[in-house]
């Protein structure tokens, strides 16, 4: 089978519906990984029921992947969760929760994924981080600890593969047009937007194609000898 194949955590939010879509269309034969899949013939897509931060779980579905298919060539790590609270407020719980799911949910991704990687000396790993990481997140200390987290791993998990033909970039997004941003904004949103858009540049939020683009690139093969970067897409208001 020639067709390269792709495992998007995280495959039915926002942004990994949009990474899925833009697979599909280049040819790419992408495999969801969520806790709330549904069936191929209602989503277009192989989807398959994974709680991302049960290694055991992930493994298993990794390896009914490559026995279906035969090879991993993409792992997308979409995943995310988010909540607000100060830090004085802030339950042990949902700071673990946060953690889990973000950070740990994307290094068992990654573990599960990169034996098969190595055995084709192939592959292309994209996690998600976050604007945030580059000036903090007050009320959402978790959140940006997590995300923070995710661009160490990345960048540290592309220094130990690079020599096995795998490269591991980050993509980090400003406000995106998102459930997610429905969520923080908690029915404030036109207010919310006014503000922000005045400091971003390009003065728009993203929109989820916006953030799509930098994957692609980072899967693609002009992308070859670029690996361990953390890309900011958030019309210049994060400038690390």
């Amino acid at each position: 089978m020639n067709k390269r194949v792709a495992v998007v955590s995280g495959g039915n939010g926002a942004i990994g519906q949009g990474v899925v879509d833009a697979l599909r269309q280049r040819g790419v034969e992408p495999v969801v990984f969520d806790r709330s899949a549904s069936s191929a013939a209602e989503s277009g897509t192989r989807q398959l029921e994974v709680d991302v931060t049960n290694y055991v779980d992930v493994s298993r579905q990794v390896a009914t992947v490559v026995r279906d298919y035969g090879r991993i060539d993409y792992l997308i790590c979409a995943q995310g969760v988010v909540s607000e609270a100060p830090v004085i407020d802030l339950e042990l719980s949902e700071w673990e929760r946060i953690l889990t799911v973000n950070l740990t949910g994307t290094f068992v991704m990654c573990r599960s994924v990169l034996p098969f990687m190595q055995q084709k000396r192939f592959g292309r790993i994209v996690t998600f981080s976050t604007g945030y990481i580059t000036r903090g997140y007050a009320n959402g200390a978790h959140y940006a600890a997590a995300k923070a987290g995710i661009a160490a791993l990345t960048k540290s998990l592309a220094l130990e593969v690079a020599p096995l033909g795998i490269t591991a970039n980050c993509v980090a997004p400003g406000p995106v047009d998102s459930p997610m941003l429905e969520q923080i904004t908690q029915g404030k949103r036109e207010a919310w937007e006014a503000g922000i858009r005045a400091r971003i540049p390009r003065g728009r939020v993203a929109q989820v194609s916006d953030v799509v683009a930098p994957v692609l690139f980072f899967l693609s093969d002009e992308a070859d000898y670029i690996t361990g970067q953390t890309m900011h897409v958030s019309g210049g208001l994060y400038n690390p």
